[in-house]
């Protein structure tokens, strides 16, 4: 979402849901005789017990950072009591803000749980409790937040979400006090949070009101560095040491939020930095190998080539890519058989070279299957980058997708099983399958098989050599003075960036990329912006009936957009700058319709003409179109 804020009342109804999943969160962790946090595969006991790697610095660095967070946020608490002028809250609150980030990197990698309580939105960790506040609610900073700067609150409010927010510190000074630690962890730890501040930082994610994101991100790298001084290693830590105090030097002598240059920041700071730290992680070791992750643990930047890995959603039953099951997958695909009536491939609604799209601006069902209208046909492109599919996220894995739309009457009305049977009886097929899955044997065909190299062919459809990655790779000038700008405004003024996360620009949250919120920003059912009605598409409620899910959506990937159109769900704007209006005009409750619900702030963002413009051609340096020059795929 362009905000992580949300109206007072909105807040309100979910008050109650924050304060259950605090005492619910405490207990769990007051009843524990040991109390373990999970992240990677990485964990933060209560244990006095020393690891072979242990680290007693980086347990300083992170009991140190609490305790200053602990008096800053006491602080705050006083200055919210006052009532005369000048006010110091804000600066108050600006300082909290500020210690905060700078130990975020221990905080959000040992125990995200508990540092969502502290700057929310909440962790999706907190999905177990019964009817969970939705992930946009505001919680901790952000509540005290929107009280200083939006005033959508009250400061007993903000002075009540204050004293939780403390509650939760208090626990985790006690639970990590003899936590151990090791250098492996820490640099983990130190390259995680340099893709925070990157990417979520520099976009506001969590400063918007305040407009703080700039000086706040020099914080965060202070943060760092110190944790870097801790770990050890002088030597090496040199070099990274003397990048980091000038990338936070840079940041506080440009802190406009909506001018910074991120592109020449990234490509003059960060993407050094990551050498450096990748360097380090390299010379301590990996930490133990936890959940796969979709950022390799061994990439520098998450803008250099190959830094995501596709397989990393994959289920325990995927099997793994050889040429041979992604050129069985991509002929599958192509193939008309596996739809009912034998009569439509996948590729005749995602057309290759229509960037695997149909251009339509809802797909066309199978003729009689014309009573549900269908929705608009996403590309496939990256959606090996998306842990959930569907506009509605209603499935997991490529292969659950594929058996999903093979069903589907008015898609292909057909089966998995239903095209194995078919295919079993045509000897061409039959030798793809044992050349690609040479382990089969001659097993008779399944639809697992089927679903298996479908889901390879398309794991293998990335489109990350666009031009802004070239740029911010280092070859700047392959963008234009324009574009550049762009990137600037979709970061800053524009907001874009707190939902589409740079560089995958889909809705996949950093830095770990595990996990995708859903949004609502009131897509209208007709263009005609003067007169607005609501898309009737349910979205996520289709799967959850709960208030907070209605007209949610997943967030699409902007990646290629300028070949996408049209655009949305429902295909309702034909032009990215029909779009850019609409969210300028700050959706649909922005234009009048009644959206209690809506993650997408109301408030105009004003921009200018140019604004917009360059927004437009930034994101047309998103296209990449080497997929166009790939090979047909073999036939007998």
């Amino acid at each position: 979402m362009h905000s992580r804020y949300v109206t007072a009342v909105f807040v309100a109804r979910w008050s109650f849901q924050v304060v259950a999943m605090l005492a619910h969160r405490l207990h769990r962790v007051l009843a524990a005789p040991t109390i373990v946090f999970l992240l990677a595969g990485l964990s933060c006991a209560r244990s006095s017990a020393a690891t072979p790697d242990s680290n007693e610095g980086g347990r300083r660095f992170l009991a140190d950072g609490l305790t200053q967070l602990a008096n800053t946020l006491a602080n705050l608490d006083s200055a919210l009591a006052f009532t005369a002028a000048p006010d110091p809250a804000p600066k108050a609150f600006r300082i909290a803000r500020e210690s905060y980030k700078h130990v975020e990197s221990l905080l959000t990698y040992y125990v995200p749980i508990q540092a969502s309580l502290i700057s929310g939105p909440r962790a999706d960790e907190d999905d177990d409790l019964p009817n969970p506040p939705p992930r946009s609610a505001p919680v901790g900073f952000q509540v005290v937040e929107a009280a200083l700067f939006d005033g959508f609150l009250t400061r007993d409010s903000a002075r009540r979400e204050l004293g939780r927010m403390r509650r939760v510190l208090d626990e985790l000074r006690f639970v990590t006090r003899n936590n151990a630690t090791s250098a492996s962890a820490l640099v983990d730890a130190a390259r995680l949070e340099l893709v925070r501040v990157t990417v979520l930082g520099l976009a506001g994610f969590d400063a918007d009101p305040s407009g703080d994101g700039v000086i706040e991100a020099a914080a965060a790298l202070d943060g760092v560095r110190e944790l870097l001084f801790a770990i050890g290693h002088a030597d090496e830590t040199r070099a990274a040491d003397t990048l980091l105090r000038a990338a936070a030097a840079d940041l506080r002598a440009h802190a406009d939020f909506g001018t910074y240059d991120r592109l020449r920041f990234i490509v003059a700071y960060v993407n050094p930095i990551g050498a450096q730290l990748a360097e380090l992680q390299r010379r301590v070791g990996l930490p133990p190998p936890g959940e796969r992750r979709l950022l390799r643990m061994t990439a520098e930047s998450p803008f250099e080539v190959d830094a995501f890995d596709p397989t990393a959603f994959a289920p325990a039953h995927a099997r793994p890519s050889t040429t041979a099951l992604r050129m069985l997958g991509e002929r599958l695909f192509m193939e008309p058989r596996l739809s009912g009536p034998g009569t439509r491939a996948c590729s005749s609604c995602h057309v290759p070279a229509m960037a695997f799209t149909d251009r339509r601006p809802r797909a066309a069902p199978l003729p009689g299957q014309e009573r549900k209208p269908l929705r608009n046909t996403p590309t496939l492109l990256n959606v090996a980058f998306e842990p959930r599919l569907f506009a509605e996220g209603r499935t997991r894995s490529l292969e659950t997708q594929v058996g999903n739309v093979l069903e589907s009457h008015a898609e292909m009305a057909s089966s998995v099983d239903t095209v194995a049977a078919r295919l079993k009886a045509d000897s061409s097929y039959r030798a793809a399958f044992a050349a690609a899955m040479p382990d089969r044997g001659t097993a008779p065909l399944t639809g697992l098989e089927v679903r298996q190299a479908l889901a390879a062919y398309l794991r293998s459809l990335s489109a990350m050599g666009s031009r802004f990655d070239r740029a911010m790779r280092g070859d700047t000038l392959a963008v234009t003075a324009a574009e550049r700008r762009g990137f600037t405004v979709f970061m800053g003024k524009a907001k874009c960036g707190t939902c589409h996360f740079a560089p995958l620009f889909n809705g996949v949250m950093p830095p770990d990329y595990r996990n995708a919120e859903a949004e609502v920003i009131g897509v209208p059912a007709t263009p005609n912006l003067a007169r607005p009605v609501l898309d009737p598409d349910p979205g996520r409620a289709v799967l959850e009936l709960v208030p907070n899910n209605q007209s949610a959506f997943k967030v699409p990937a902007l990646r290629n957009v300028a070949l996408t159109a049209p655009y949305m769900h429902n295909g309702v704007f034909a032009t990215l700058e029909q779009v850019v209006d609409f969210y300028d005009r700050g959706g649909g409750a922005g234009l009048g319709l009644a959206l209690p619900q809506q993650t997408l702030p109301s408030t105009p963002l004003k921009l200018t003409p140019a604004e917009k413009r360059e927004l437009v051609a930034f994101m047309g340096a998103l296209t990449d179109t080497a997929f166009l020059k790939r090979p047909a795929p073999a036939t007998p």
